[in-house]
């Protein structure tokens, strides 16, 4: 690890280079990560923490590979919660399970330069090799503000490449330089008078603790730097991060000796009587040295500054504004929101049914056709009734979670998301969360685990505690199978119109109850000072192809993936609690007789006894009691069991159940087995209002035990996720009930 004490080097020569790419969020740095890396990539956590990392690798034109490890997006090293914990420590080679970066490219919005160089400022302090990617040129171009990338280069002493990461523009000239990386010289920070003379008695302490009296003998022998990166620079800048209160983990143990401390606290008391602010002083200091040197690069040429067309401002920014005066607007905005949203699972229903359809018959198909090639028997059993039923009932959604991911897509690229956060914030402060809260809790809509680890970028614990809590209520895409299973089954008559209000109705139903519950949380267990929330709206631009692509193939291949592992397994698992123990021969004859006598058919009736007589059926019986008054039967409460490992477990379960003893037959449709199911008496097992009541019951429940483990890590311990199992559960319970029976009374009155 590379200390900032260290005399750096000032190009990079390693055979293999790591490169940390940094920068704010919203400066396009992901697009850049994409377009170096291409499917060179793999995303994991950081060992110990939730916090996503993605690393890739790239070949420069010189043939040299590099791995590239895409960072959090941060503002500051000065890190307020866990991602940017992670980025200020990778930066800094802290992390033992990443390597130190051998250089930093830090990616810069050129369209708000100004703010995008703090980071800049504080990446110089580091005292690594840098390459600054100059994104988003054509919207500082088209604003009337076009940042030279010679003269910032000038300014900073490192490679500065323009570049358009959306268009791929610049991104081979950014290979060819990223081998030039440079460490930039340190500036001279326009401090006051008496803090630099502190940061110099500081420095040259710490020059002498670390390098010994007998190289320093007088301040006057130590190298100076003169602003170009000498080693007392570099040791002043320690001193600055001391002085600031930077505690980080290169910084805490040497604040901890005590010669140091007594250098910092004389230091403090001194400027303490001449009124000097440490963190304030710097902070100022560095946002007038960032001035002075984005005056300089913007509009500059070899020679003197260019002023901005105000003409191209006033067009672009008239663009932006007039979009977001509707966008954003109080009413209008949440209109549009839902307007959007609707159309969403409109599209959901109308555009996939053909392809569903044309999945599902080649499933049927192609199960029928492996079945006729095996004896009869358990395996061929397996194959038919676990395997195809139970996986192939959940595979055949895919073209409905590939439409969910494509449109969540495109308005992430587009820049409508943050809107989306603006107009939601208005909503969630009435309820106690934090505006940051949003992002968290659409992304639940996908899966509530990426959405619960998306909480780090929350600073309150309690506020990302309440968002933890209320993540699971958002109806992720785990639940879409079961609930366009239980909808095109029971309410098929209704259209697709009306079919899609009642999934929307669904998912409003999930927002509602999270409203409620964060409402309930904020003003007891998690009570705490109303949060501030400041974000930053990025420019509107058009989705790009490759970006919307790559994220539907890699969410869509996550959901084959666990359709073609743990349903497969689990799956399996449930063929054989239902399958086994058969019946003893006794048995089988004495329900052939019982069924001859009352003019049913034999087949079915030994399956159904078979089912029951399973370890399976026999649990579901022992559930039954419990969930009966809720309208469910035994076979449901095999499902919901099912459905704790995974919820479109579900579906698979239901494909099982519904198909075991079916074997000499073509399979019957899933929605056909379940209409046709009748109880003893004649009453239809499945009506609209049980469906209605399951469908509120997977809306609110807790049934994801990977969502409790994940809540476990994030929190550190089990309080939390039982308490979470519980009311969840609970409310789910309480709510499922009354629909079934204000429903039934209601259709029986």
């Amino acid at each position: 690890m590379s200390s900032c004490c260290e005399k750096p080097e000032t190009t990079v020569v390693k055979a293999t280079l790591t490169v940390a790419l940094a920068g704010n969020p919203n400066s396009g740095k992901t697009t850049l990560f994409n377009a170096l890396t291409g499917l060179r990539q793999k995303v994991a956590n950081y060992p110990g923490v939730t916090v996503e990392k993605k690393t890739g690798r790239c070949k420069l034109p010189s043939g040299q590979w590099i791995n590239i490890i895409d960072l959090p997006g941060t503002y500051s090293l000065i890190s307020r919660s866990p991602d940017e914990q992670v980025a200020m420590e990778v930066l800094r080679g802290l992390r033992a399970d990443t390597p130190a970066p051998d250089a930093v490219v830090v990616v810069v919005d050129a369209s708000n330069l100004q703010r995008n160089l703090y980071l800049v400022s504080q990446l110089i302090e580091l005292g690594r090799p840098m390459v600054v990617a100059l994104n988003m040129m054509d919207l500082a171009e088209q604003r009337g503000k076009p940042v030279s990338a010679e003269a910032l280069s000038r300014e900073l002493g490192v490679p500065v490449v323009p570049v358009v990461g959306h268009q791929r523009k610049g991104i081979e000239h950014l290979k060819q330089v990223i081998a030039q990386a440079k460490v930039a010289p340190m500036p001279d920070w326009p401090l006051p008078d008496a803090m630099k003379e502190e940061l110099m008695l500081v420095g040259g302490g710490l020059a002498i603790l670390h390098d010994g009296p007998e190289d320093h003998e007088s301040k006057d022998s130590m190298p100076t730097g003169n602003g170009k990166g000498g080693l007392l620079d570099r040791y002043k800048a320690i001193a600055e991060r001391l002085l600031i209160g930077d505690r980080a983990g290169d910084l805490l143990s040497l604040s901890q000796k005590e010669p140091v401390t007594s250098l910092l606290k004389s230091a403090a008391g001194r400027m303490g009587q001449l009124g000097i602010e440490p963190m304030q002083a710097d902070i100022e200091a560095h946002y007038r040295w960032i001035e002075q040197v984005g005056d300089r690069a913007l509009g500059h040429v070899d020679g003197p500054k260019v002023p901005a067309a105000p003409e191209a401002e006033v067009r672009s920014r008239s663009w932006t504004e007039r979009i977001d005066a509707i966008c954003i607007h109080k009413f209008w905005g949440l209109l549009i929101f839902t307007a959007i949203m609707a159309t969403l699972f409109v599209s959901i229903f109308w555009l996939a049914q053909p392809v569903m359809d044309g999945i599902d018959g080649g499933v049927s198909w192609l199960g029928a056709q492996v079945a006729s090639w095996l004896p009869d028997g358990p395996v061929r059993d397996l194959v038919n009734d676990g395997i195809f039923a139970g996986v192939g009932a959940v595979v055949v959604f895919v073209p409905q979670i590939a439409l969910l991911f494509f449109f969540l897509s495109i308005l992430e690229d587009s820049g409508y998301l943050a809107r989306a956060a603006f107009l939601m914030d208005r909503l969630l402060a009435k309820v106690g969360l934090h505006g940051k809260s949003f992002i968290p809790l659409l992304s639940s809509f996908a899966c509530a685990i990426p959405g619960i680890m998306a909480t780090r970028t929350i600073e309150s614990r309690k506020d990302r505690l309440a968002t933890i809590f209320v993540a699971p209520f958002m109806s992720c895409s785990a639940r879409l199978p079961v609930y366009t299973l239980l909808i095109g089954t029971f309410f098929a008559a209704y259209g697709p119109f009306k079919q899609a209000g009642i999934m929307l109705a669904l998912y409003a139903l999930g927002i509602v109850a999270a409203a409620g519950t964060a409402w309930v949380f904020k003003r007891s267990m998690l009570k705490g000072p109303k949060p501030a929330f400041i974000l930053e709206l990025p420019t509107y631009k058009m989705p790009q192809a490759s970006q919307v692509a790559r994220s539907v193939f890699t969410n869509t291949k996550a959901f084959l993936t666990k359709a073609g592992t743990t349903i497969f397994c689990l799956s399996v698992i449930l063929w054989a609690m239902m399958y086994y123990p058969r019946m003893p021969k006794s048995h089988v004859e004495q329900v052939e007789q019982q069924a001859s006598l009352h003019n049913q058919d034999v087949d079915t009736a030994i399956a159904g006894e078979q089912l029951r007589y399973s370890v399976a059926g026999r649990f579901g019986h022992l559930i039954e009691p419990a969930i009966r008054p809720l309208g469910y039967d035994w076979k449901m409460g095999v499902g919901l069991v099912g459905a704790f490992a995974a919820r479109e477990v579900f579906v698979s379960t239901m494909g099982i159940v519904y198909s075991v003893g079916d074997v000499e037959q073509e399979a019957t449709p899933l929605e056909d087995a379940m209409r046709a199911d009748h109880y003893a008496d004649g009453r239809a097992v499945w009506t609209p209002v049980v469906a209605l009541s399951l469908l509120v019951w997977f809306v609110l429940a807790m049934q994801c035990m990977s969502t409790l483990a994940v809540v476990r890590r994030e929190t550190g311990g089990w309080k939390w996720p039982l308490v979470m199992l519980v009311y969840m559960n609970a409310l789910a319970y309480v709510v499922s009930l009354a629909v079934y029976q204000v429903g039934t009374r209601f259709l029986h009155g």
